[in-house]
């Protein structure tokens, strides 16, 4: 990973990919800034210096040493670099595009990726998904390894590359779902199971950098502590009231907060598999309008119902044994206090309740209202 302070960032090209895990998503932004190693006047140049737009003729702005990169500009603010992923399965590289755009720099490239198609325009420099019909500004710009030498005091944090109009500034964003979208689908499939999924009124993406950051550093804290490449994830299930959404949302769960449903299996957060179990923790707040007079007679309207809200949450489960509820973390696996078991449950050989101790092991995904 090379990159600059500008926005520079090698990366694969984004797609949505709804049940994939942290390693498996293409769009990456650096949480900690990176120290600039040599060429300190270079990064104090303007983005029209550092990429220049296409001229005429493709000779006309080459030189024989040069070497150019292709770009996209990242939800998050910053350009990365076209590059081929075996997990996003992104079909063409930086190198490819160059060499297509030599070939015909008026043309336009195909590529795909696990779940989209996409094409390139050179002469309108966008990008531009086939099925949701999304464009993005793309750039071709001359680098160098040694001229934009980074060194990277973390590593860097992958973010689902399906997020929309992230601000870094905001706590979080709430993006509406458009139904028909696979997205939309495969969330409406999990509520499906065991709910009417026609009870749905709207689904909303959770969009939190900070809790993404949390849940991403922990699932690798806990495959280096096990020695393992994978660690046991589910999406589960989570039902509330409407109260606590904005908290959930900025800070994550807390069982302190949202309470603990007579903490059976433990004193934590209580998730289940079946979105039927979680909706008896879903509390209608029945609440009346403002009162009103006709011929001085006060008189108010009918009861309000507002819709019921459930998350949908991405949950290290890990390795889990059966819950007590005297248990305020999961117990030892040896009798030490360093090896525990990662999360609760109620039966061990079909797990429906989990119950997780350790905030960082969830990420609030989506937000599901319904009636």
């Amino acid at each position: 990973m090379w990159g600059a302070s500008s926005g520079w960032a090698a990366d694969a090209n984004p797609n949505y990919g709804g049940n994939s895990v942290c390693e498996s998503l293409s769009v990456f932004f650096h949480v900690n800034h990176c120290a600039r190693t040599e060429f300190q006047e270079m990064f104090q140049r303007t983005s029209e210096e550092l990429f220049p737009k296409m001229e005429s003729s493709v000779e006309e702005m080459d030189t024989s040493d040069t070497q150019w990169g292709w770009f996209y500009l990242a939800e998050c603010g910053k350009w990365h670099m076209f590059q081929t992923d075996s997990n996003s399965h992104c079909s063409v590289s930086s190198e490819d595009i160059e060499r297509s755009f030599r070939t015909n720099p008026y043309g336009s490239v195909s590529f795909t990726t696990a779940k989209f198609n996409y094409t390139l325009d050179f002469s309108e420099m966008k990008q531009t998904n086939l099925t949701t019909l999304k464009q993005r500004p793309i750039k071709r710009a001359p680098f160098s390894i040694s001229a934009f030498s980074f060194i990277c005091e973390n590593e860097s944090i992958p973010m689902p590359s399906h997020w929309e109009n992230v601000n870094p500034e905001e706590p979080y964003q709430l993006i509406p779902l458009q139904k028909k979208t696979n997205e939309y689908n495969e969330v409406s499939s999990l509520f499906g199971k065991t709910m009417d999924s026609h009870r749905i009124k709207r689904i909303k993406r959770i969009q939190n950098l900070d809790l993404w950051e949390f849940f991403c550093r922990k699932k690798a804290q806990l495959k280096k502590k096990r020695g393992v490449t994978t660690i046991n994830e589910q999406m589960l299930f989570h039902g509330t009231s409407n109260e606590f959404v904005e908290a959930i949302c900025i800070h994550n769960f807390d069982w302190r907060i949202n309470g603990m449903h007579a903490a059976v299996y433990g004193k934590g957060t209580y998730f289940a598999r079946d979105a039927s179990y979680s909706s008896r923790f879903c509390k209608e707040d029945m609440k009346h309008g403002d009162t009103f007079q006709i011929h001085g007679v006060n008189l108010q309207p009918h009861l309000h119902k507002p819709d019921k809200v459930m998350f949908l949450a991405r949950v290290l489960t890990g390795d889990y044994i059966n819950g007590d509820s005297k248990y305020m973390r999961p117990p030892s696996r040896d009798g030490s206090f360093v090896n525990l078991y990662d999360s609760c449950v109620d039966n061990t050989w079909n797990p429906k309740i989990f119950v997780i101790f350790d905030a960082n092991q969830i990420y609030p995904e989506y937000l599901i209202e319904f009636c």
